[in-house]
């Protein structure tokens, strides 16, 4: 009987072990197939372009909000070209088309 049981027992761990390596040590703790479902979810968002993405009215918000932080910057330095008296032509036209922009 204990023959039998010991048997039984050591082809069981030449099993196991040699699948354990295979599996990751998942076996043993039931998250198989919740590693597998979570591996096949990962592929496809992969595959469809990502898990998500800016819908075009957030990127039109990011363009405005960058071109405001572009348009202050400008103001400050027409502001500083006027003061030292320099040419301020480019920065008025570039300060018109940024206006330009937001306004859309």
């Amino acid at each position: 009987m204990k023959l039998n049981k010991s048997l039984k027992l050591s082809l069981g761990a030449l099993i196991a072990f040699p699948l354990s390596f295979f599996v990751g040590n998942e076996l043993l703790a039931h998250h198989l197939t919740e590693k597998f479902d979570n591996q096949i979810n990962n592929d496809n968002l992969i595959a469809c372009g990502g898990g998500g993405g800016s819908t075009p009215a957030a990127k039109a918000a990011k363009k405005a909000k960058q071109a405001k932080a572009k348009l202050s910057f400008k103001k400050r330095a027409l502001s500083k070209a006027a003061a030292a008296g320099e040419d301020t032509s480019k920065l008025e036209a570039e300060i018109a088309e940024l206006e330009a922009t937001i306004a859309k």
